[in-house]
């Protein structure tokens, strides 16, 4: 069996409890926006040009990597531009300064998700809460 990876290693897709997630390794970049970015544009080529689902379940590892406004508006661009690819969305290891940014630029930029978007310190109830089939409605 061939075993897909994205750009950034990542399984692709990863299975876990019964669902398939997409991972994107954003995480241990500090503040090497250039790498960051060029693993971002590799990583949303890979999603644009691959076929299968347009209901992922993404999960984005940004640990250790500084989200500054720059960082942020580059990220969300990054989500625009494969919004029609994202069922849910989970970010993991933003600080509650860096998550309440987040929360505020998607709601002026009105790309809420649809409200399939949350934020976890643990990677693993990210995970569960991507595979979990309720789906918050507003």
């Amino acid at each position: 069996m061939h075993m897909n990876k994205s750009p950034s290693g990542a399984l692709c897709p990863y299975y876990f409890m019964g669902g398939e997630l997409h991972p994107l390794h954003y995480g241990s970049y500090f503040n090497d926006k250039e790498r960051l970015f060029e693993m971002i544009k590799a990583e949303e080529e890979f999603i644009l040009k691959s076929s299968g689902t347009n209901n992922r379940r993404v999960w984005i590892d940004l640990y250790e990597t500084n989200l500054d406004g720059e960082t942020i508006d580059f990220l969300l661009n990054h989500l625009k531009a494969i919004r029609h690819k994202i069922f849910k969305l989970c970010l993991i290891g933003c600080s509650k300064h860096e998550m309440k940014k987040i929360k505020e630029k998607m709601k002026l930029e009105k790309m809420d998700l649809y409200g399939q978007t949350q934020y976890f310190a643990d990677p693993e109830e990210g995970k569960q809460w991507l595979v979990n089939e309720r789906v918050i409605t507003a």
